[in-house]
């Protein structure tokens, strides 16, 4: 996740729920020799274990040793947390730390024939600047299984 930007804030009088859509620019790097041809994945986003939000990025190519950028927007459900008193603390404080999970499933092709089944997990802990709503602090750990 390079960074984050909010792209709307709304409410519902009807449902009074309050969400607001925030778009994540993400590089998929692949450093290795083969390309990496990966299907649609679904991103979750929770806080304190609550899910707030998901969204579902496209299929594609990362080609070898190169780094593929998107935008992808997820819908993050606020109003889940308003009664949180840890949520408004961490408002009232500035920094809200989010874990992020994504399952991505793919196949490498080497030499152009042979073709192997790749799954990528990430995990991703941030903690975002509400002021600024900017990324602070950000580790991710990922998994791969070949």
């Amino acid at each position: 996740m390079n960074s984050i930007t909010l792209e709307n804030l709304s409410s519902s009088s009807t449902s009074s729920s309050l969400n607001m859509s925030v778009v994540a620019d993400v590089s998929v790097k692949n450093p290795n020799a083969a390309s990496y041809r990966y299907g649609s994945s679904l991103t979750s986003v929770y806080y304190n274990e609550i899910l707030v939000g998901q969204a579902e990025a496209p299929p594609g190519v990362a080609q070898a040793r190169r780094t593929v950028r998107l935008n992808v927007t997820v819908d993050l459900m606020v109003s889940q947390l308003i009664n949180d008193a840890q949520f408004t603390q961490d408002l009232v404080t500035g920094d809200v730390r989010f874990n992020t999970s994504t399952l991505v499933g793919g196949r490498v092709k080497v030499f152009g024939m042979v073709r192997h089944h790749v799954d990528v997990m990430m995990n991703c802990s941030l903690t975002v600047n509400v002021p600024t709503l900017s990324l602070r602090n950000q580790t991710c750990w990922q998994h791969v299984w070949l």
